[in-house]
């Protein structure tokens, strides 16, 4: 057991989220909406519990924000990305 994985960039599964608890995230949704908001919990079906949510609505250019607060998506809803330095998060 002496040799750990110490790239936690190689994890695919929900594992890779344990950076970003409490701290702000972009998630994307399969219906197409977009959901701001602090990372608090997860588990191991990547089902997620955002606080502070809101949820960014684009029309072409512009945008608006709606506030959701504490929003529970589940896991199968999320569609997978990376980190994305345009929000500031």
């Amino acid at each position: 057991m002496d040799t750990l994985i110490q790239d936690e960039s190689l994890f695919t599964t929900s594992a890779s989220l344990v950076d970003s608890v409490d701290k702000r995230v972009l998630v994307l949704l399969r219906d197409g909406k977009k959901l701001i908001g602090v990372l608090r919990s997860y588990d191991q079906f990547a089902n997620l519990v955002l606080q502070e949510t809101i949820e960014r609505v684009y029309i072409g250019e512009a945008f608006g924000d709606i506030e959701r607060g504490v929003f529970i998506v589940r896991g199968e809803k999320c569609c997978p990305n990376g980190r994305n330095s345009k929000f500031g998060f």
